[in-house]
């Protein structure tokens, strides 16, 4: 059962405190039947704030590609590992003219091709959760597609997770060495599309079977995985303050932050019922039966005592 705060008639434009935010549910049938879907992106540079330069992707049937004109500079260790440069409004692969085209009409073409699927595909990637489905929701999230892209997918799996529990105890979990390893194999790694085909072979046509399909309830995560990551993020800072006076640890506040709270509900709760409303708030159980971020009495007296320092 929620532990819900409910606000008095005489404030009714007062702030609520979120509920919990329950763990996305799949539907098996709509996994089991939906197609593979690989991407990759290549980008301007390594930090998730690159723009997206070239998009792919590959299923049992059908490929899409394009590159895409960044609006920032492609730093000289991308350009190192893709061979992509930009001169002027022209794109380069290998010093030779490609054709591109701008984000926003990249994105919806990639849009309409994600909605010819039959059924909605699973999007899946090596290393994505770490680092292409932020990329790709941010460019999405800047020209208001997020959901719309959302809408078209029932979610992602990063095949390097996969491969880890599937194949235990390698040097190295890395796509080239993946290809070395189990299809005896090189190629030239970093080139999107050539990067997509071999990945769906790795997951399709090894020894080890369909690994992704064998092992999709695992490890398939939600669409809005992204989404939730940035907002967790946004929540975290709120409790900054609290984390360098030692009145919780980060580990704590992270906790709070992943279940939609942040430092304002916090004191709302104490607002509204004291030490007795945090203590509700911060032992409410989620759906799965666990405590939403503490029950330790001394972590919440803690917390307690820094947000009422005049009390």
């Amino acid at each position: 059962m929620h532990t819900i705060f409910v606000l008095g008639l005489e404030h009714p434009d007062q702030e609520e405190i979120p509920e919990v935010m329950e763990i996305d549910k799949f539907d098996k049938e709509a996994i089991t039947v939906a197609p593979l879907l690989v991407f990759d992106l290549e980008t301007t540079g390594l930090s998730r704030s690159s723009d997206i330069i070239l998009l792919a992707a590959c299923s049992k049937d059908s490929t899409f590609d394009t590159y895409i004109l960044p609006s920032q500079p492609i730093s000289k260790e991308a350009t190192n590992i893709t061979k992509i440069t930009v001169r002027g409004n022209n794109m380069l692969y290998n010093s030779k003219p490609v054709n591109f085209k701008y984000p926003h009409q990249a994105l919806t073409d990639f849009i309409t091709f994600l909605s010819e699927f039959s059924c909605k595909p699973i999007l899946v990637g090596h290393n994505i959760k770490r680092f292409d489905c932020h990329i790709l929701y941010s460019a999405l999230r800047f020209y208001n597609m997020y959901s719309e892209f959302c809408s078209h997918i029932i979610g992602f799996v990063d095949s390097l997770d996969v491969f880890k529990h599937v194949v235990p105890g390698l040097s190295s979990y890395s796509q080239t060495n993946l290809v070395d390893t189990l299809l005896d194999e090189t190629y030239a790694a970093h080139n999107a599309l050539e990067d997509t085909r071999l990945l769906f072979r790795l997951i399709t046509c090894t020894s080890q079977g369909n690994v992704i399909s064998d092992n999709i309830t695992d490890f398939i995560f939600s669409s809005n995985y992204p989404h939730n990551c940035h907002m967790h993020q946004d929540n975290l800072t709120t409790f900054s303050e609290a984390i360098n006076c030692k009145a919780l640890s980060k580990a704590t506040a992270l906790k709070a932050a992943r279940s939609n709270l942040r430092l304002c509900h916090l004191k709302l709760s104490i607002e509204r019922n004291g030490l007795d409303g945090l203590r509700a708030l911060l032992s409410e159980l989620t759906n799965q039966g666990k405590v939403r971020v503490t029950s330790c009495k001394k972590i919440i007296q803690k917390m307690y005592d820094f947000l009422t320092p005049e009390s």
